[in-house]
């Protein structure tokens, strides 16, 4: 059964990564992570700093590229591929969300990447480095699973979409409670010499209960 299953989805991922790409809609938001990487890049930056930064940019890059993807296909190219799957509109909604999430992984490691290689060490007293970097590239994760999350939200509508994904991927960056604020914090502060050693598993978790349900809401939107 599972050898059924996954010669059924791989075709639809196939097909939904082709729609996504001919269209070039993911140039944008791609060309946008790239400019304010750079934007956000000064020499000497630290590890902690750099990897911060480069979390909370993927959170509006991956909802913009995440809502993208579930709306490039046009109307009647999805009710053709709902018809002939085995699940429907849901599994190829599903399929285009996993597409997104997997785009989104793809720059939030060429993102941490360019961080890591671009940034420097701490100058004073700090915790090990090892440590620095595994606490941004958790960061980095909770970036692009928030941002994909946001991305799901099933908001009708250019306009509202847009309005949506501004003030979400805004209140998921300055809102305390929220766990790329929680994530980004950690990052900022792990130069530090008195930084808490542990990874910033809660916020993690977060942003995965989050991208379940706004994930949810997506796939069962009529």
């Amino acid at each position: 059964m599972s050898a059924v299953l996954v010669s059924g989805v791989l075709p639809l991922l196939r097909y939904q990564l082709s729609f996504l790409l001919r269209s070039q809609r993911w140039l944008p938001p791609v060309l946008l992570y790239a400019f304010l990487l750079v934007t956000g890049w000064f020499g000497g930056q630290q590890y902690g700093d750099s990897l911060g930064w480069c979390a909370g940019m993927l959170v509006p890059t991956c909802g913009w590229l995440t809502r993208t993807t579930l709306a490039v296909e046009p109307g009647s190219a999805r009710a053709v591929a709902a018809a002939a799957t085995a699940g429907g509109v849901r599994r190829v909604r599903a399929t285009a969300l996993a597409v997104a999430l997997g785009s989104g992984l793809v720059l939030g490691a060429l993102g941490g990447l360019f961080e890591v290689v671009t940034s420097s060490a701490p100058t004073g007293p700090h915790a090990p480095l090892a440590s620095i970097v595994a606490d941004g590239l958790v960061a980095v994760l909770v970036g692009v699973l928030a941002g994909t999350a946001v991305g799901a939200l099933p908001v009708p509508g250019r306009a509202a979409g847009t309005l949506t994904l501004t003030a979400t991927s805004l209140l998921l960056l300055v809102l305390p409670v929220s766990p790329v604020n929680a994530a980004i914090r950690q990052t900022f502060t792990s130069d530090s010499a008195y930084a808490a050693a542990s990874l910033p598993w809660l916020p993690l978790l977060g942003s995965l209960v989050l991208l379940a349900l706004c994930s949810l809401l997506a796939v069962r939107e009529e």
